[in-house]
């Protein structure tokens, strides 16, 4: 190593001997020591002792300048050149180390009269400042100066206002040999810096594996952890999504379960600071993923909501299979937060934790939700509590539409003209009104309720959120601006978050009923009152759409059920293709219809557009390709007839409704291929609806049923069985094919076997053949059983490889069943 550095170092070491340390270099002989002989003042000799004075002095400085670069040589000064290279191709938006890290704090104003121990200390520090600031890969540590200051009386373990080290810096960005001349001179390995952070934590944040595993063997503390925040390296190496870091510091025995002062795991504070990389990593060493923090807020459901592949392969450590017992087991109480309010901690209310079937819905994650252990989840839910409310809710509202219909119907077949009701052969019209009324009020009630109730969450889930982040945000070290720049963006990104209420497309159709039912009745009261065909007639037409709406209505109830579950949520899905065939229809309409009226509106000879209405209507009809007055148009005008009738029937009826056929078609692919993903989705939904809408069904349940009996909830486990129907039958029909192929392979070589011993008799008995059949006879029969012969072994082959691609097809088919729970 000393000869690969000993050119460069020379050079530098003859620039330097040209400096400041010129003088302590003229002071010193040859064997390392002061020379007096340089204090001579013979004046006799003065001449002699100058000439021996001069190559004294060049040899002194030769003897010297070998023993700086025999010294220096092995160690490298340069900088930790491949932390940019990783940080850059891991990090695309170009994110320095920097960024992560500061280093070392500029001092303040100079104050005057300091001493010269501090001084020494400050230009110690400045030199790592200096190279910080000029961030060049050429940049090297001057190991010769810093030797010089530190054996002058500087403190190797001098710090920063912030108490950090110069090995704080070295563990930043600077080459190990680096470290370990630190050392050497005394610099303390395991001191922290005024937060707690050791040199260990700042290589461990940047993913340094050389430095981290340099400073493990030379003793560093593996545990240690920071004063605010309790948080280990590994905490660190977590948070900044270091990989090799946490790889090396688990392999040398760091604790995978470490809490800081919430009580998180690298694990989940790498969840909640999103890093998913560490956290995948983490998770593959053996992290575990259950785990809750001091607020009961569980790593499962912040993983959900960030990082869906991460979520997916922590769910797993859920679902346990013991092939050898042929049992399952699914840890359901780990997905399940209890519902019970948290105490009061330092004069704060701490609100219920979410819990990951809220994220899973609210999110849509149709991926997460055909989990097996989601997937049993919801099952015991619907079994345990969801099927009774959704039937409650659905007979409540099938009730609530009869009643309005029944009164819509009533109120149309009814023939007195003076009085709108004639007493008594008309109470039970106004008892069925009376109960449509109250089944109003309840309707209404309980969507009121259910917005207050969003409101409610959504602000306790805020506060919660923000006073969570507050906390994180005052145990954040002024040097690493990285992650309270990540904590501000979040807490301003959850203060601007809206709630889920108004999200759901059904909810705003709720609403637009209710509106509907109002205004009919507040119509009809007063039809009732002032006797008005005019009333009634409105009354009978808001009536008539209402009543549509209301049966509309019913499928939000309906799809609870996994039958009718992705119908509707097609249909959903359908009202935004509609909405976007309708923008480009009325592109095309609005101009046509402007053009139609300019050239035959209000004329007699062409009925259907005397009036705007009549010739809107008409154009609708010409989309539908539905009759329409083309030959009066023609006697108008034909040139006119022909161009705009074409034209607009190319486009309205050719490109806008094909268009739309395409749309529908590409919506209900998507919706069909996660037809039992929907299905499941809208169960849930149903799911939590009752858990808020309908707290009184937990009177008729154990509310800890799922922590007392699911902890785990056991069930039987076979490999073999299917439960796929289609499959089942693609099974059946292969069996099948691969019996009556066996069968005829067997008939086959039943014959073949029958065949030739009839040949060999033949062989035997042809003398006893020739006195009663002629030679030519005997001959024939013997070709013709050899190309039997060859033809069934022909066929045999053939049923060979037919049996050997049944074969295969079975094997294939068997690998990729999929798994069942």
């Amino acid at each position: 190593m000393w000869q690969g550095n000993s050119s460069e170092s020379e050079k530098e070491t003859s620039i330097d001997v040209t400096g400041p340390s010129m003088k302590r270099v003229s002071q010193v002989s040859s064997n390392g020591h002061d020379n007096p002989g340089l204090e001579l003042s013979d004046a006799v000799s003065s001449q002699q002792s100058m000439q021996q004075y001069t190559g004294s002095r060049t040899s002194v400085i030769s003897a010297s300048v070998v023993r700086s670069v025999s010294q220096w040589a092995s160690y490298a000064r340069g900088r930790w050149k491949r932390a940019t290279r990783k940080c850059m191709r891991r990090k695309p938006s170009e994110e320095s180390l920097s960024s992560k890290y500061k280093g070392l704090a500029w001092e303040e104003d100079a104050v005057d009269g300091i001493t010269k121990e501090h001084q020494l200390n400050k230009s110690l520090l400045d030199h790592f400042r200096v190279l910080a600031a000029n961030n060049e890969d050429t940049d090297k540590v001057d190991l010769q100066y810093l030797n010089e200051i530190l054996n002058d009386g500087a403190d190797p373990n001098s710090a920063d206002k912030y108490g950090q080290t110069a090995l704080h810096e070295i563990s930043r960005a600077w080459n190990v040999d680096v470290m370990r001349f630190f050392l050497e001179r005394g610099a303390d390995i395991c001191r922290p810096d005024a937060f707690g952070v050791t040199p260990l934590h700042v290589a461990a944040a940047l993913d340094y594996e050389d430095m981290i595993q340099f400073l493990i063997e030379r003793g560093a503390d593996i545990e240690a952890h920071t004063y605010k925040d309790l948080q280990t390296p590994l905490h660190f190496a977590a948070k900044n999504d270091a990989i090799e870091a946490i790889q090396i510091l688990l392999q040398n025995g760091a604790d995978i379960a470490a809490h800081d002062y919430k009580q998180r795991t690298p694990l989940q504070l790498a969840v909640n600071l999103d890093r998913s990389e560490a956290a995948h990593t983490l998770l593959e060493m053996g992290a575990d993923a259950g785990v809750q923090d001091s607020d009961g807020q569980l790593c499962i459901t912040a993983m959900i909501g960030k990082m869906t592949p991460v979520a997916n392969l922590a769910l797993n450590q859920f679902h346990v299979k013991d092939r050898m017992t042929r049992q399952q087991f699914f840890y359901l109480h780990l997905l399940e937060p209890k519902r019970t309010r948290l105490k009061k901690s330092q004069g704060k209310n701490r609100n219920e934790p979410t819990s990951p079937l809220e994220f899973i819905v609210h999110q849509g994650k149709l991926d997460i939700i055909m989990h097996p252990v989601v997937l049993k989840l919801i099952t015991v839910k619907w079994n345990l509590y969801g099927r009774l409310g959704a039937w409650i809710l659905l007979l409540l509202n099938f009730l609530f539409i009869v009643s309005w219909t029944t009164v819509a119907i009533s109120v149309s077949v009814s023939s007195e003209e003076d009085k709108r009701y004639v007493f008594p052969q008309d109470w039970w019209r106004v008892f069925v009104v009376m109960i449509a009324l109250g089944l109003t009020v309840l309707e209404v009630y309980r969507e009121v309720m259910e917005i207050l109730c969003s409101v409610r969450k959504l602000k306790d889930w805020q506060q919660g959120c923000e006073r969570r982040l507050t906390e994180d945000l005052a145990c954040t070290h002024p040097m690493w601006p990285e992650e309270r720049h990540y904590i501000e963006g979040q807490i301003k990104f959850i203060r601007n978050m809206k709630g889920s209420y108004s999200q759901d497309p059904w909810n705003i159709f709720d609403w637009l009923v209710y509106a509907l039912l109002i205004a009919v009745l507040g119509l009809h009261l007063a039809d009732v009152y002032l006797v008005s065909q005019t009333l009634r007639m409105y009354s009978l037409r808001i009536f008539a759409v209402a009543v549509i709406f209301l049966w509309l209505r019913l499928m939000k109830h309906v799809r609870a059920f996994r039958v009718m579950g992705p119908f509707i949520v097609m249909l959903g899905k359908i009202v935004g293709d509609v909405l976007r065939f309708l923008f480009l229809y009325a592109e095309i309409y609005v101009p046509y219809a402007c053009a139609f009226w300019i050239i035959f509106g209000g004329l007699t000879t062409v009925p259907s557009m005397q009036t705007v209405p009549q010739m809107l209507y008409s154009l609708y009809r010409i989309t539908l390709v539905d009759e329409y007055e083309f030959d009066a148009m023609v006697a108008v005008d034909p040139i006119m007839a022909h161009l705009l009738c074409g034209t607009f029937l190319a486009l309205s009826a050719v490109l806008c409704v094909n268009l739309m056929i395409a749309l529908l078609s590409d919506t209900f692919q998507r919706v069909y291929d996660n037809a039992l993903a929907n299905a499941v989705m809208q169960q849930a939904s149903i799911i939590l609806q009752v858990e808020e809408s309908m707290p009184h069904l937990r009177h008729f349940y154990d509310k800890q049923y799922i922590h007392s009996c699911c902890s785990p909830l056991k069930e039987s486990y076979d490999d073999d069985i299917i439960t796929n129907p289609d499959q089942h039958e693609e099974m059946k029909k292969l069996t099948a094919e691969i019996k009556d192929t066996l069968d005829e392979y067997l008939a086959i070589q039943k014959e073949a076997k029958l065949l030739n011993p009839a040949q060999t008799d033949d062989g035997n008995c042809s003398p006893r053949w020739n006195s009663s059949l002629s030679q030519q006879e005997h001959l024939n029969s013997l070709m013709r059983l050899e190309k039997d012969q060859q033809q069934q072994i022909q066929d045999l082959q053939d049923l060979r490889e037919d049996v050997k691609k049944l074969q295969g097809l079975l094997h294939q088919l068997i690998q990729s069943k999929p798994t069942t729970c």
